[in-house]
């Protein structure tokens, strides 16, 4: 068995899912303190529901596996999950299993093979950030903008956003730069526009004003770049 991530977002040197592979049947060197302390979002396959977002207590490079709270967990069940790692320059989604043993409060988690990024099923996770557009993109140049403009996102794939805004504020096709701060750092994203829907009006939303009108622009993640420890304190 071999940990099979799919790359999600790179930055720096990309590494694919061989290479990968290739680290983790040749030797182990993927060590302990490459994923400790990381955050970790699990979800349930099953009922698609988002079961656990916590941090990884440590790695066991023999069974392929990562030790969570027992108490991060709704039930100390068996599962089969898809789950997100946050690392210092990527973020990977792979698929695996929860056996539901609890051993000394921890629970583990096997990291199985993960669906390819082509996969028009891959895993929508709820994730919920503030962030702003900082330029748009002309003839393949950024342009700042003079205003940028705020945006919440409702949830994340391994390709794409799905992020709400001010009505109006994008056409289809359109490409720009998205800046979100995650409590590991500051993740910025170049985005293009697939699609358009009406999200209704959103007045409770932080840093809206009241009777906003908004709409959810579905976006394809095009490039991106990690600043590790520039976030949220």
């Amino acid at each position: 068995m071999f940990v099979d991530f799919v790359v999600i977002f790179e930055y720096q040197k990309p590494i694919s899912v061989q290479e990968y592979k290739s680290m983790v049947e040749g030797g182990g060197q993927v060590k302990d303190g490459e994923l400790k302390n990381r955050r970790i979002l699990i979800k349930n396959l099953e009922d698609d529901t988002v079961i656990a977002d916590t941090v990884i207590l440590r790695f066991n490079s023999v069974s392929k596996s990562v030790m969570i709270s027992a108490d991060s967990l709704p039930e100390k069940k068996s599962y089969n999950i898809s789950a997100m790692i946050f690392m210092d320059q990527r973020l990977f989604e792979f698929c695996g299993t929860i056996r539901g043993a609890a051993v000394e409060n921890e629970v583990e988690v096997f990291l199985g093979k993960s669906k390819t990024k082509e996969s028009r099923t891959r895993t929508r996770y709820p994730i919920s950030l503030e962030g702003n557009i900082k330029g748009v993109y002309i003839d393949a140049k950024e342009v700042s903008l003079h205003k940028s403009i705020h945006i919440k996102t409702i949830n994340m794939s391994a390709s794409g956003v799905l992020l709400q805004a001010d009505v109006g504020c994008f056409d289809i096709g359109e490409i720009f730069s998205l800046v979100l701060e995650i409590q590991e750092g500051v993740l910025e994203m170049q985005c293009e526009v697939v699609r358009i829907q009406g999200g209704g009006n959103t007045p409770q939303d932080e840093g809206v004003q009241a009777g906003s009108l908004r709409e959810e622009y579905g976006c394809r993640i095009r490039e991106t770049r990690f600043d590790l420890g520039k976030g949220k304190a």
